[in-house]
């Protein structure tokens, strides 16, 4: 992919503007060549009550979501525009003055730029679901029956990816925890990246593990409705993605006892490299 120069402006959360005191509690990240702004934000407030203390919660997430579904309708044709916009704001939420990055994939780098300068200090989503779903197999007895830390590559599209468990049922199941947020861009994006991958992991088999399918087991934020949950699901299974919800993993865990019983149980030897 061609790099180009994008503009990112840091969210804060002021409770006095006239103080200049703010906490980080999102990102947008401009691009002139795609003349649009992503933009993301925490939905944790731990950081605003480590520094402010108790606020009105509830004013604090109509702010955070007002913000963001602004910077999203807004059309921006230059970085003169964001500017002129961010100049403007008066409230609770201000943005920082826009700064000069390198962009390479959109997406991709405003994940990197939240990580970064946001999400400092806070457990970041895929490693804590990551440990949660360890929890609910040693619950269940069955950390013992998976595979860890596989990487895969892809070559179609000139990347890897790597998951924290993987069973073999006759194909070889890499097992993918994926926090689904309300968030329809960041939905979206993952779901979609979960079906491409959970696709091309299907059609190709692995020199090591032989034919494979993705299986993605998602957290899904309490105000996603069950017609969301729905179509997500026939999405996955549409591109060959086996599903479940962290809400009922009995399914997947009776599937790996099964397993483990027909195949055997799994090496966790350095039988093939990792990667980072």
């Amino acid at each position: 992919m061609n790099q180009h120069t994008g503009y990112y402006a840091l969210i804060q959360f002021c409770p006095d503007p006239s103080r200049h005191e703010g906490v980080n509690v999102g990102v947008g990240l401009f691009s002139p060549s795609e003349k649009r702004v992503l933009v993301q934000i925490a939905r944790s407030n731990v950081r605003i009550r480590k520094v402010f203390g108790n606020q009105d919660w509830r004013f604090v997430n109509r702010a955070k979501m007002s913000i963001e579904n602004q910077l999203r309708s807004q059309q921006f044709l230059s970085v003169e525009e964001f500017e002129g916009y961010i100049s403007k704001r008066a409230n609770v939420m201000q943005l920082t003055a826009p700064r000069p990055v390198r962009v390479t994939d959109l997406r991709t780098d405003l994940d990197d730029l939240f990580v970064r300068l946001v999400d400092v200090g806070v457990v970041e989503p895929k490693r804590r679901i990551n440990g949660y779903l360890t929890k609910k197999f040693k619950e269940a007895g069955v950390v013992e029956m998976v595979k860890r830390s596989i990487n895969i590559e892809l070559p179609e599209i000139n990347k890897s990816i790597r998951v924290p468990y993987g069973y073999q049922n006759g194909r070889f199941n890499l097992i993918a925890p994926v926090q689904v947020d309300p968030n329809p861009e960041t939905m979206m994006y993952k779901i979609g990246k979960s079906a491409i991958e959970g696709q091309l992991l299907y059609e190709r088999p692995d020199p090591a593990f032989g034919e494979m399918r993705l299986v993605v087991v998602a957290n899904f934020d309490e105000q996603i409705e069950r017609s969301t949950r729905e179509f997500l699901q026939k999405t996955l299974d549409d591109h060959f993605v086996k599903f479940y919800s962290f809400e009922d993993l009995s399914a997947l865990m009776d599937d790996i006892r099964m397993s483990a019983t027909t195949h055997g149980l799994p090496s966790n030897g350095q039988d093939r490299p990792s990667g980072d």
